[in-house]
């Protein structure tokens, strides 16, 4: 199996498309340093701080959970998007459409206002309120990690290490509350979807084991139909009669991961991206992904 790159000569267009959903892009670093610190005080709930924007976003400040965001219509994003998280956990930062919105005020008088042009200071973390619906927090000093919410854009940062240049970024991808697990049983802990393009998908991972598609596969020449990684172990396209990642353990109805969307598995992720997917995972400081796109195939790692 071809460990770096299948289908060579499509390889820079595959990676060089834009995949990501629109007004979700990697935002630049911001610069606070302008914006007026104001006192904790009327904004302290025990450990935490909660504070309301001019457009009525409701975001907290959370260093026992090693989180800062806001919730409420974040602008530069879809419909759905209703919550926006900086923290390291990966599977609760970012993007999110969820019902359980963890920054909002959950008792007393609602949160006070912090107005245009001031800034909050909460542990290791800075949140500020600017002109134009632009509400930003950066986390760490030097900053590690920081979200940007803006009509100009909308996500956090920095770009999720290790990925190769131009694949899509799962901090640019919307995480619903959505289950992709099929059926009911005992130990039924993979999720199984499919993808615009016909694929079937599925995160197999605990420690270590397999993320893979079965389908159609676009440019391949030796008919394979399996994308997968490995983990350990390597990442390619293969030829099968037994369609690994497209039968659930357990009966009952695989739903579509809408375009824009992104599930996640333990150390990793898949994306819907249109016409196909993109998923990567992370093992022992190594990084493994494959894409489909309509223009072909590529993966690295292993």
């Amino acid at each position: 199996m071809r460990s770096v790159l299948i289908l060579l000569a499509v390889l820079v267009g595959v990676l060089a498309s834009s995949t990501a959903p629109a007004g979700a892009d990697t935002q630049p670093l911001p610069d606070l340093s302008g914006y007026t610190t104001v006192s904790t005080y009327p904004f302290v709930m025990g450990d935490e701080v909660y504070f309301q924007t001019p457009d009525g976003l409701l975001c907290a400040i959370q260093p026992a959970r090693n989180a800062a965001g806001c919730d409420g219509r974040l602008p530069g994003t879809p419909d759905e998007v209703d919550e926006i998280a900086v923290t390291p956990d990966s599977s609760t930062r970012g993007l999110l459409a969820t019902a359980n919105h963890r920054f909002v005020k959950s008792t007393g008088n609602a949160a006070p206002l912090l107005r245009e042009g001031q800034k909050i200071a909460f542990g290791d973390f800075e949140c500020a309120v600017g002109a134009d619906s632009f509400t930003a927090c950066v986390k760490g000093d030097p900053v590690s990690q920081w979200m940007v919410v803006s009509p100009k854009g909308t996500g956090i940062g920095p770009r999720t290490p290790g990925l190769a240049p131009g694949f899509p970024d799962p901090n640019d991808f919307i995480l619903g509350d959505e289950t992709y697990i099929v059926g009911q049983g005992a130990k039924n802990l993979f999720p199984v979807f499919t993808v615009e393009g016909g694929l079937t998908c599925s995160i197999m991972v605990f420690s270590g084991g397999e993320i893979g598609c079965d389908g159609p596969l676009p440019g391949v020449a030796g008919g394979e139909n399996e994308v997968f990684l490995q983990l350990p172990g390597a990442a390619g396209i293969r030829r099968t009669d037994v369609p690994r990642f497209a039968r659930p353990a357990y009966p009952g109805a695989v739903k579509q991961l809408p375009v824009g969307h992104r599930v996640r598995g333990i150390g990793s992720d898949c994306m819907a991206i249109p016409g196909g997917v993109a998923c990567t995972a992370t093992l022992d400081g190594v990084v493994y992904a494959f894409q489909v796109t309509p223009k072909g195939v590529s993966t690295y790692g292993g």
